[in-house]
């Protein structure tokens, strides 16, 4: 800087003015001492003349003398001109110390009077020198810097004290911000010196920092502003609310919703009191039941409740009216399709392009004798069709040409009879206008065929009438057949894919219910009971439908009925606890011919009654011999049933006006007993009275009775937790679904269990290097991705380790898959799985 260059001129100056003076010094005394000696010679030559008369040697002496004399006068003289020199250098010196006093004058008063704060460091940052605007940046601050003290001493002793509040990151210039406690900002300018310090500057910045702040205000309120605006007109009610419950922020969408004014919202101090008010329209708030809520008949709202990370609650509430209505049409056609497929007199198939069966109906796989067993996927030339293929290869290349054919065809009915068929092959388009695949509409026509061979004469009138026939045949079910179509895939979905994250979801709210703090427990027991119905409701629609269909065959044997009467009376005795029930029970020994699986869904749906209506008072469970059948009787002390009820009671959809109806049920628990006690051919009675209590009684009959008595209950509780040996072992798990693979993880890692997931068989064998070494126990989803099936996996496991415990999970409940697996050691687990459910597979896969 300035100051800085001045400094070294003068010094520089200084210094060779010293070096010269210093030289005329030393030449005047050299010349002094040169004086004196000559001085000393002439004095003595003197004498010697004088005393020593004047001969050819005094003469010489003398003119040596002279000599000297001469020498001693240019000596003189030249030590005048080094005296007047030195003089001259003096003034000169004297001049230039003046010049330089002045330019540090100068310099000072032009560094005081800048408007920025300057020090100059030393290369150990020493303070050298400051300005009085250096000082003054910490007035009232508590910070006194003086020459001398170490400059980052006293920034490092400021930040401690909180002087210096914040300090910005340096710019592309290497200008550093502070900011200090007196709400003053400085931008320091930082310059190396020749020396090897810094001049550090400090320019006030407030001004500037004050107006940014006000224009960045300024552009988040604008924006704020916009925020809003575009927030009030979505089509998407908002609500935030804080971790107070307090009411934080809506959009004008959530107001019109909630049937509140704005206002409402300022004066309720929370949502407790706001769900309070008399005008609002019953928005839930909470997480409990399901997400979609229908508020009147002209809204119905999709409701997602999110905990953030900071405490506060997100409600949104997503207007789902129309998509609701859709649906529930299409509840109600899915109903009459099925009710119309059911009675359709003629054989309906749909096969793809591939030639693979994709679609039968009832009345084609009976007419082949197939049974229930569909045939998804089945080749044609695989199939019953493989003796009479050939002959209809022809017909399936002209369909998928696109043509409509129409032909007879001669082949083997389920009675093994030649039986005839009037077959129409329609191709199917799609929004493309490309073949997808064709549905197969067919008459059986034997008889007509038989009676054409014998009268031929009525031959001609007799398949005019089965073509008319087959023509108007065709045109209706060509409009049924995509609604059959739907109603296969919808089946599937509630089979498999509503099964796959229900089961994920139940999983992981009991994972959450051991991670969760008491104050959300209530939450979590909520969800899980909401998940609980939402099982129920899907499975007791599912029985609905394949017992409608003529699906569900029992398949009868000599059972001992006391296992699944203990089973049941150890569920029920937890269950009953929610209800609040006093829960007994009392069993005989049997041995009884039926259908395990259909008569436990029979007592479950009877129980599960008996707990609802019978909540607050006594539930008794008692299974005794009377004559050739097994009596089971459950008691309940609820409301009861008038005489008039119990004619309807078994009816589809029948549900009683009473206090206790669950806004859940679907009056189709009773029905589905009904249905299956029909097919089990045992006979169910009903005996009640109103505020008194219940009774129903199941006669099962008896495959042989031994005279054993029993203790009459089996009181033992279920060990909740794993038994320790289970602990040390890992487990490998399967599935095609991320958050079931996610679920599992985390509900065996609550137990303290190793498990690792896999997405298909493909990946285990690439991560594990096809070894198998470390797996104890392996877990697999039935349906995966590619074409993958998990019984074909467990399958190719067991024929290199069958010691191997493997375990299949699938919402599949046929009996087709129940009798693959048995004689093997693989464990079917049916989907939805809960946590009790696993425990109670793992404890018998390794007992």
């Amino acid at each position: 800087m300035p100051r800085t260059n001045s400094n070294q001129v003068s010094e520089s100056t200084q210094l060779a003015y010293d070096t010269e003076l210093e030289a005329l010094r030393s030449e005047l005394t050299r010349q002094k001492v040169e004086n004196e000696k000559l001085e000393k010679i002439n004095a003595a030559l003197m004498y010697r003349i004088e005393e020593g008369g004047f001969d050819h040697h005094s003469y010489r002496a003398f003119e040596h003398a002279v000599q000297l004399s001469e020498k001693v006068n240019e000596k003189t003289e030249a030590l005048q001109v080094v005296l007047q020199k030195l003089e001259k250098s003096n003034a000169e010196i004297a001049r230039a110390h003046q010049e330089t006093n002045q330019l540090k004058q100068r310099l000072n008063d032009a560094i005081e009077s800048i408007n920025q704060a300057m020090v100059l460091l030393d290369s150990k940052g020493a303070v050298i020198y400051f300005n009085r605007h250096f000082g003054t940046v910490w007035d009232n601050l508590t910070i006194t810097p003086k020459i001398g003290d170490n400059y980052y001493d006293i920034t490092q002793h400021a930040k401690h004290l909180g002087v210096i509040r914040r300090v910005l990151p340096p710019d592309s210039e290497g200008r550093v911000i502070y900011q200090l406690s007196n709400s003053r900002w400085y931008q320091l300018t930082i310059r190396r010196t020749q020396e090897g310090g810094n001049v550090i500057l400090f320019n006030d910045i407030t001004e500037v920092k004050l107006d940014e702040s006000n224009r960045y205000e300024q552009v988040i309120k604008e924006k704020n502003k916009l925020l809003q605006s575009l927030i009030d007109n979505v089509d998407v009610g908002i609500l935030l609310i804080n971790k107070d419950g307090g009411v934080a922020f809506w959009n004008n969408t959530f107001l019109t919703q909630s049937n509140v004014s704005k206002y409402t919202l300022f004066d309720c101090k929370n949502i407790y009191t706001l769900q309070m008010h008399a005008d609002w329209s019953g928005l839930k708030l909470d997480q409990g039941g399901a997400t979609t809520q229908i508020i009147n008949e002209n809204l119905v709202v999709d409701r997602r409740i999110t905990m953030l990370p900071d405490g506060n609650t997100l409600c949104t509430f997503t207007n789902v009216t129309s998509q609701h209505k859709y649906a529930e049409t299409l509840k109600q056609n899915e109903s009459w399709i099925r009710m119309i497929t059911d009675n359709v007199p003629a054989l309906i198939a749909y096969i793809g392009t591939d030639k693979h069966f994709l679609y039968t109906n009832k009345g084609y796989r009976d007419w082949y004798g197939l049974g229930e067993e569909p045939l998804y996927g089945v080749a044609m030339e695989q199939s019953h069709l493989k003796q009479v293929y050939p002959r209809l290869i022809h017909y399936v290349e002209r369909v998928n040409r696109g043509e409509i054919v129409s032909f007879q065809s001669e082949e083997m009915n389920a009675q093994g009879e030649t039986g005839f068929l009037q077959k129409v092959y329609l191709p199917h388009f799609n929004d493309k206008n490309e073949i997808e695949g064709h549905f197969v509409l067919a008459t059986d026509v034997s008889e007509q065929v038989r009676s054409k061979q014998q009268l031929q004469a009525a031959k001609d009138q007799l398949e005019s009438n089965v073509e008319k026939r087959t023509r108007e045949l065709n045109h209706a079910n060509i409009a049924l057949q995509e609604a059959m179509n739907s109603k296969s895939k919808f089946l599937a979905a509630i089979s498999h894919d509503l099964m796959q994250p229900l089961s994920a979801a139940i999983l992981f709210n009991e994972s959450l219910r051991d991670q969760v703090q008491a104050s959300a427990s209530p939450i979590v027991s909520a969800l899980d009971n909401s998940l609980s119905d939402l099982n129920s409701l899907i499975r007791t629609l599912i029985e609905t439908s394949k017992l409608d269909a003529g699906v569900v065959q029992p398949d009868k044997q000599r059972e001992n009925a006391l296992p699944l009467l203990a089973q049941l009376a150890e569920e029920f005795s937890h269950i009953s606890q929610d209800y609040q029930v006093n829960f007994r029970y009392k069993f005989q020994d049997a041995i009884v011919f039926t259908d395990l699986s259909l008569l436990s869904r029979i007592l479950r749906n009877l129980l599960s009654n008996a707990m609802k209506y019978g909540a607050n008072g006594k539930v008794l469970f008692v299974a005794r011999t009377v004559g050739n059948d097994l009596r089971i009787s459950i008691f309940d002390q609820g409301v009861g049933i008038s005489s008039d009820d119990q004619t309807v009671i078994f009816k589809e959809f029948s549900r009683l006006e009473n206090d206790f109806n669950y806004s859940y049920s679907l009056g189709l628990g009773l029905y589905i007993v009904d249905k299956m006690s029909r097919l089990l051919e045992h006979n169910i009675s009903v005996s009640s009275a109103q505020g008194v209590g219940s009774c129903f009684t199941l006669s099962v009959p008896l495959a042989s009775v031994q005279d054993i008595e029993h203790e009459p209950a089996f009181n033992g509780t279920p060990q909740d937790g794993l038994p320790e040996s289970l602990l040390d072992k890992q487990i490998w798990h399967i599935d095609n679904d991320t958050n079931m693979r996610i679920a599992m993880q985390t509900l065996f890692e609550n137990w303290g269990v190793e498990v690792v997931t896999f997405s298909g068989f493909a990946q285990c064998m690439a991560v594990t290097d096809n070894c198998f070494d470390d797996c104890d126990l392996l877990i697999v989803d039935y349906h995966l991705d590619d074409g993958e099936n998990g019984l074909e996996i467990a399958k190719h496991i067991k024929q290199t380790l069958p010691s191997m415990p493997i375990m299949l999970c699938t919402a599949n409940h046929s009996k087709v898959l129940a009798n693959e697996l048995e004689g093997t050691s693989i464990q079917l687990l049916h989907k939805p799985i809960n946590s009790a459910k696993l425990k109670q597979a793992l404890k018998s896969a390794f007992s």
